[in-house]
């Protein structure tokens, strides 16, 4: 907030799954604040176009009732991983994802995010756009398609992802570096972009 007043910064608001009671408001922009359902990002010639991602995604959007569900299992692994990594930390051990782990390791999810991805850079090439920009899936990435450039942003929940984009273009996802919270030091707190 105290950049949109010094700078004048534009903050743009994704709507996604968990907060659809937006819907009814968005589009609505107050001062410079916009919430919308989607975006058109232009960058160096390219465009961007900006989803959370869960309208590609048929339990959020046909079958309500597993979708919360599954809302439910999400928030109870949440809170099961914080008490796990209290534990870690308390023994000097870095931080882990559980439902990162969980989900790597179950094929049908792994498909299923690879199924998300191709359907998205479709959407994004029959848009005309460069480049697609989501969530929704908690999975950070940076990569390519053929012509269409995927970003995922992760989530800031878990992985602890952003994505980044710099004065000439490029972008990269950043990961927080969680060791150093768990030590206790604010201080040398960072964002950290993922080693090649």
């Amino acid at each position: 907030m105290k950049m949109m007043e010094n700078f004048g910064t534009e903050v743009i608001y994704v709507r996604g799954n968990h907060d659809d009671f937006l819907d009814n408001l968005a589009p609505m922009t107050f001062y410079n604040v916009k919430i919308v359902k989607e975006f058109i990002h232009t960058s160096h010639g390219r465009n961007y176009y900006i989803t959370h991602g869960d309208i590609f995604d048929a339990v959020t959007t046909r079958m309500k009732w597993l979708s919360m569900l599954g809302d439910m299992g999400y928030t109870f692994l949440l809170w099961i991983n914080k008490l796990y990594n209290n534990r870690r930390a308390r023994q000097g051990k870095p931080y882990y994802s559980l439902s990162q782990s969980i989900k790597q390791k179950v094929k049908s999810a792994v498909s299923y995010i690879s199924d998300f991805e191709k359907e998205l850079v479709n959407y994004a090439r029959a848009r005309k756009c460069q480049g697609i920009i989501c969530g929704h899936i908690h999975h950070p990435a940076n990569q390519w398609y053929e012509d269409i450039h995927y970003l995922n942003s992760g989530d800031w929940v878990e992985t602890l992802s952003a994505l980044v984009e710099d004065e000439s273009g490029n972008w990269d996802v950043l990961l927080y570096d969680v060791s150093r919270y768990m030590e206790n030091e604010p201080e040398k707190q960072l964002l950290t972009a993922p080693a090649s």
